[in-house]
């Protein structure tokens, strides 16, 4: 291994950047290589609440906490929750976490503000991972669909679901929750519209169909139509009539206003939800290891971001704490796992309790 060693980081989401600019800070040569051609190819998602415990904890680390605070919207963390017969909107919360400290930020703008901490050289775009193998000297050989090779003696694997990174290491592949997210935007939501869903988030469920709203930055609205469907269906079903008829028509029987949010939306976009095996776990390599969804993709619910930097920080202050890294990757990776272990059983139980109807209901 050369000293100091060539740190390559896979993925320039949250979790990837924020460990590229804690060893950038201390002196460490990184770069982090990513698929998409630039930071604005597509639109990064919703908002994302960034907890007190980790999320922040990640960006204190990262010398950021106090740039984030002056950005977020601490007002966001209200919640509302609506009943989807009725229509009935309850007001007033903070989510069952209380009066937590969680402020949203825009996931785009998140990552903008990692990236504009960093060199502009560090991330190179439009190199998407193919194969990560043995280098025929030390190290690792990275390998991208651009025709580019490239070396390093540590690799971060913050590739996300379908990490090729994780792939190197096992066979393991995301399973299937059965729940399907359709996303929709509301650019110019009317004035009922917004005042139903107030600053923050609205959560409506109701059995196989659940509906999230989320408040963004410049008052756009993000919207989730959540499914619980199988995929099978789901194809036979947009072929026949569209994604928007079908989205639509599974919520015929809500109450009008929390219809009238799906149909002020664009066209939705169709994403599947999967997860990882509560019990995951990879064989250590020297030199690699995996961080966030890499490591262990969750449901959506509230903790994945979270999660993901402060692993990513994790790991990145253990190589700049110790003159061994390979044994202090080894160390972090315990500690990332673990912790991953604690957490993945509820949130993959908690997310299918969003849909369950009667007859998933134990009787008796």
């Amino acid at each position: 291994m050369q000293h100091p060693p060539r740190i390559a980081v896979i993925g320039a989401g949250p979790a990837g950047l924020t460990a590229a600019l804690i060893l950038h800070r201390d002196g460490h040569r990184v770069s982090v290589y990513e698929g998409e051609a630039s930071g604005q190819q597509r639109t990064q998602g919703g908002t994302l609440d960034l907890h007190d415990d980790s999320g922040q904890v990640a960006l204190q680390r990262a010398g950021l906490l106090e740039a984030f605070r002056a950005v977020a919207r601490h007002e966001g963390q209200e919640v509302r929750m609506g009943d989807p017969w009725s229509g009935e909107i309850t007001t007033g919360g903070f989510g069952p976490e209380g009066s937590k400290d969680k402020p949203e930020i825009d996931r785009g703008d998140l990552r903008q503000l990692l990236l504009d901490a960093l060199p502009a050289e560090t991330v190179q775009w439009g190199h998407s991972l193919t194969e990560l193998v043995p280098a025929q000297t030390n190290g690792h050989s990275l390998r991208f669909a651009n025709g580019v090779q490239r070396e390093a003696d540590i690799v971060i694997g913050a590739d996300g679901a379908w990490s090729k990174v994780r792939a190197a290491l096992s066979a393991c592949q995301p399973l299937p929750t059965g729940i399907t997210f359709f996303e929709g935007w509301i650019e110019r939501p009317a004035a009922d519209i917004a005042a139903m869903v107030g600053q923050g988030s609205l959560f409506c469920f109701g059995g196989e169909e659940a509906l999230f709203v989320q408040r963004n930055s410049r008052d756009r609205l993000c919207v989730y139509a959540a499914l619980k469907c199988s995929s099978e269906w789901l194809d036979a079903q947009i072929a026949e009539h569209g994604m928007r008829t079908l989205v639509t028509g599974r919520y015929a029987g809500w109450a009008p206003n929390l219809r009238r949010v799906l149909e002020a939306c664009t066209d939705f976009v169709r994403r599947p939800i999967y997860s990882l095996p509560a019990d995951f776990h990879w064989p250590p390599r020297d030199g690699v290891t995996l961080i966030g969804d890499a490591a262990h993709l969750m449901p959506p619910v509230g903790v994945g971001v979270n999660l993901a930097m402060l692993d990513a920080s994790d790991v990145a202050m253990a190589l700049c704490a110790r003159p061994d890294a390979i044994s202090a990757m080894h160390d972090a990776e315990a500690v990332v796992c673990e912790r991953a272990r604690a957490l993945m059983p509820d949130a993959i139980e908690g997310f299918q309790r969003w849909f369950i109807t009667e007859r998933d209901a134990p009787s008796g």
